[in-house]
């Protein structure tokens, strides 16, 4: 009886001993992260918005109350004065901000999107805006919550541990976003400068002392070479507690600077390890340094490091590249064929010539090229009075140039003419197409069917194929111009053939990205199922020969799948669940089959180009939100409202994904297994199978779209948290499809790439699934970010762009597989890539393989722009092959390009500003890339 007696009065002591604060809100201020709002300070308004990703609550409130507490519980109050917020998030914020008394309007030293005191301090030190501060920083914590209401006014839970991170001092007060921002609905909440409608917060707690200043083990440290630069080291810091666990953690760094003494640095992490670049230069690697950590489990730091010695590391910094080869090369080298003459503008005839000559003959310099590539030029004819007809054009076998020996090479018999088509835009036409010319082919100037006014001249593409087996030399030819059989005049030709030679695996990629199968543009049928395929093989075999890949994507926005788009399946109804299975793989081994051997890409089919009987580089696998499983069977509620905008509002008051769908696509298990086991048993190994979700909701709009479209999320570019939670549900569907060991080699061959627009908006949804992220401009504006999802989860990023078509010349091509290399991608791709019929008449920057048939050609025929593309790929490839070499670092590289461009910026390193040459390469011309492959291939060769 005296035991019960005693539990019952411990009880209601505890019970007793819980107490609740009402704390007001101190500061409060929206923050407008719309591209013309992100300057604005709203400090001074009653009310702000709260609205998808566009535009955030950020808050403090008065901890003097609960700073010794534990918290178990929070309340937000906060008053709506327009919308319906239904679920939002709460994140830590790192730094002090400056609340501000502007209405919609910049206002110095106070906080706004793109700083904590406008203009001057940035949100990171190196940079950055709120969102990089809080949601999308791995360092910080961020916990979501619904939404209730009582009248206009929300309470809204706010976790503890968030609280609790303020109450600490580990965060200066809360920001808070809209988690369901596809309704695309202005929510505004009323501030504290609205009297009647002030926030405040209801926090639930104890008082809990524990002692403090506590010793805790002391962080790892140890120098970070991947993480520095020329200028600044990296320190790698491990703060971690093993048996514990904290809320986090406080970490100041002392760094001593030779005789400066040292500077304070405080971060504060909620993760670990934390990667810190220190932000003073370091005078040749003598930087030291020494750490103290605080980490805190309850409402008090509980416990420090107090080592604070000095460390006896210096910090590694990464040495620059010496480059030793400028005087042996100049920027007198020959421009890329594809650079001139890009615009044809003919508003007046040419003068008088006698016969015919070529624009600037003594131009030609000798091309260089590694072995295993291409290498082109171009030539102009302009005849007598502006017209000729029966004219032929023929280059002769390059032959080693040192005839005089008794021992010669084989020549380069390899050769490609083409006669350059021209489109127009607006009242310019511009070089374009390329349309073979057979050696002896008649043809007269002008090209009658181009109809370009007045032209007076025709320009001829030269490509030169150069095999693995050539020797290194210089070869000559001649590019022989007769007229009704008769020479009238000769070109001389000369190529400089490397020792380096490329690889045939494609290690730079060149994504040459449709929709469906490209032989439709050829006006091939399905109903004769050979000659379909016969001639979708030759699109891929011309991708193919350009070091690129083409990718096309064999299911569509209504969820259906092309033409043996996949294998085929049978559907049933088992014991408990329908059920999905392979059993049929016929029709898809046939289509695809030689494509994964190989056997598409060999001589039997009249293949010249790298790579040869090797199979593409990746391609589309058809798993999708509408495959194996229908949606309309798996996902409940079904089916959505066919209005748009009530579509928009049903999506977002939907259960979370996992109760929708539940056990509905756990048949994407055994299918994925099935294709890892068939790629086993074919021995398909030497392509990447990409499971790619490319579908978006707005499809379902008929105003705007087909409204014809399946899914309910923004698969591609997604833009929202709905859209980030489908693709972790999938990506995480394939994750554990993968987790069986059986076919462990095939599965190595299955990537879950994402395309992501908007990186900045991720957090950590999608943490340790995606192996191929393919992203745009955001390559370069987020380089710190990539670079850590890098180094932390091994993702591979190409970047997605179309550089500027139909200009002044086509340079912008070529520079991109080399700058987004420089910026750690290792692939570019364009969204789309076949033209039509009607493109040989319009520019159409998308249409990059063209339809020969209008030239009587039963295959497609390559673009200008094409041929920029890929000579930018294989400097790219020589780039990589430089990089092993030398064991650089992204760094190193740039340096590299950099002093060899004369790209000013690569000294600053992982500092360099936006708008740096080395970040643009605005400075580059023609002649900047041949003297960058020339330097390149005589680093590869000493």
């Amino acid at each position: 009886m005296r035991k019960i007696a005693l539990l019952v009065i411990f009880v209601f002591a505890s019970v007793a001993f819980s107490e609740t604060k009402k704390l007001p809100v101190t500061s409060d201020v929206g923050i407008c992260a719309h591209r013309n709002e992100v300057r604005l300070n709203t400090g001074g308004n009653s009310r702000v918005r709260i609205k998808g990703n566009e535009h955030y609550y950020l808050f403090n409130f008065d901890t003097k109350a609960i700073r010794n507490w534990k918290i178990t519980g929070a309340t937000l109050h906060l008053k709506l004065a327009r919308g319906h917020l239904r679920k939002v998030a709460f994140c830590t914020v790192p730094g002090k901000w400056v609340e501000g008394t502007a209405v919609n309007k910049p206002q110095k030293g106070s906080t706004c999107f793109t700083h904590v005191q406008y203009p001057k301090i940035k949100w990171r030190p190196y940079g950055g805006t709120m969102l990089d501060a809080t949601f999308n920083s791995p360092y910080m914590m961020w916990r979501t919550s619904d939404v209730k209401y009582q009248g206009k006014w929300m309470e809204i839970p706010i976790a503890p541990e968030l609280v609790q991170a303020v109450a600490a001092g580990l965060s200066h007060g809360l920001v808070m976003s809209d988690e369901k921002g596809q309704t695309r609905e202005n929510h505004d909440v009323y501030t504290r400068e609205q009297d009647n409608a002030k926030p405040y917060l209801v926090v639930e707690g104890k008082p809990h002392h524990v002692a403090i200043g506590l010793k805790r083990p002391a962080a790892k440290t140890s120098p970070y070479k991947a993480g520095g630069d020329f200028q600044r080291g990296a320190i790698r810091i491990d703060t971690s507690w093993p048996g514990k666990k904290v809320l986090g953690s406080r970490v100041r760094i002392r760094q001593y600077i030779g005789t400066m003494g040292y500077r304070l640095v405080d971060i504060v992490t909620f993760s670990d390890p934390v990667v810190i670049l220190p932000t003073r230069p370091v005078n040749k690697g003598d930087f030291k340094w020494s750490v103290q950590v605080e980490t805190y489990i309850g409402p008090q730091m509980y416990a420090r490091s107090d080592d604070w010695k000095e460390s006896s590391k210096p910090l590694a910094i990464p040495k620059v590249p010496k480059i030793i080869w400028p005087k042996r090369f100049s920027l007198a080298g020959m421009a890329p064929g594809w650079s001139r003459l890009r615009r044809l503008v003919c508003e007046k005839p040419l003068p008088d010539l006698k016969g015919f000559r070529t624009r600037k003959p003594t131009s030609f310099l000798p091309l260089i090229t590694p072995r295993n590539a291409w290498v082109g030029t171009q030539v102009v004819i302009l005849p007598q009075n502006g017209k000729a007809e029966n004219v032929t054009v023929e280059l002769t076998e390059l032959k080693d140039a040192r005839l005089k020996r008794a021992r010669t090479f084989p020549p380069l018999k390899h050769v490609k003419l083409y006669r350059v088509w021209y489109v127009p835009k607006g009242k310019q036409y511009h070089a374009e197409l390329l349309v073979p010319l057979k050696t002896g082919q008649k043809f007269n100037i002008p090209w009658k069917q181009n109809k370009v006014p007045q032209q007076a001249g025709q320009a001829i593409f030269v490509d030169v194929w150069v095999p693995k087996s050539t020797m290194p030399g210089v070869y000559e030819g001649k590019l022989v111009i007769r007229q009704g059989g008769k020479s009238a005049m000769s070109v001389p030709v000369r190529v400089r053939v490397s020792s380096v030679t490329l690889p045939d695996k494609f290690n730079i990629v060149g994504d040459m990205n449709t929709y469906g199968s490209p032989a439709r543009a050829m006006g091939a049928k399905t109903s004769d199922a050979k000659s379909f395929m016969e001639t979708e093989q030759k699109y891929y075999r011309l991708a193919h020969t350009h070091r690129m890949t083409l990718s096309a994507l064999p299911y569509t926005q209504r969820g259906n799948i092309g033409w043996r788009g996949a294998p085929k399946l049978k559907t049933g109804i088992g014991p408990t669940w329908p059920y999905y299975r392979i059993v049929d793989w016929s029709d898809w081994d046939e289509r695809f089959g030689p494509l994964l051997s190989g056997k598409a890409f060999t001589k039997k089919h009249g293949y010249i180009g790298p790579g040869e009987g090797v199979a593409i580089r990746h391609m589309y696998l058809p798993f999708h939100e509408n495959w194996p499983v229908p949606l309309s069977n798996a996902f409940k509620p079904w089916p959505p409202p066919k209005d748009y905008k009530k579509f928009l509002q049903w999506s977002a008051d939907l259960p979370p994904l996992e109760k929708c769908i539940g056990r509905g696509m756990h048949w994407w298990n055994s299918t994925v297994n099935a294709f890892a086991g068939h790629i086993i048993t074919k021995g398909w190994f030497g392509t990447q199978y990409q499971v790619y979700l490319n579908n978006k909701y707005y499809f379902r709009d008929s105003k705007r779209y087909t409204g014809q479209g399946i899914s309910l999320w923004l698969l591609d570019e997604p833009m929202f948290v709905d859209d980030f939670l489908a693709l972790r549900y999938f990506g995480s569907l394939l994750r554990n499809a993968l987790s069986v060991r059986y076919f462990v080699r095939g599965q190595e061959n299955i990537k879950f790439r994402i395309d992501i627009s908007r990186p900045t908006h991720q957090r950590n949804f999608l943490d340790g699934l995606v192996k191929l992220n393919v992203c745009a401009g955001q390559l370069y504006s987020q380089r710190r970010l990539i670079e850590y999802r890098k180094r932390k989860f091994s993702e591979e990023y190409w970047n997605y762009q179309m550089p500027p078509s139909f200009t002044k010349d086509n340079l912008a091509w070529s520079i991109w597989p080399i700058r987004s290399f420089c910026w750690s991608a290792t692939g570019t791709l364009v969204w789309q890539t076949i033209g039509s019929d009607g493109d040989i008449y319009k520019s159409d920057p998308t249409a990059l393989m063209y339809p020969g048939r209008k030239f009587g050609l039963d295959r497609p025929v390559p673009s200008m722009r094409m041929k920029a593309w890929r000579d930018g790929i294989q400097i790219a490839e020589m780039l990589r092959m430089l990089k092993i070499k030398r064991k650089w670092n992204n760094i190193q590289l740039r340096a590299f390009v950099g002093q060899v461009c004369n790209l000013d910026g690569w000294e600053d390193g992982m500092f360099t500003r936006k708008n740096a040459p080395i970040v643009t390469f605005n400075k580059c011309i023609p002649q900047t890339l041949d003297t960058l492959k020339r330097a390149i291939l005589q680093e590869l060769s000493d």
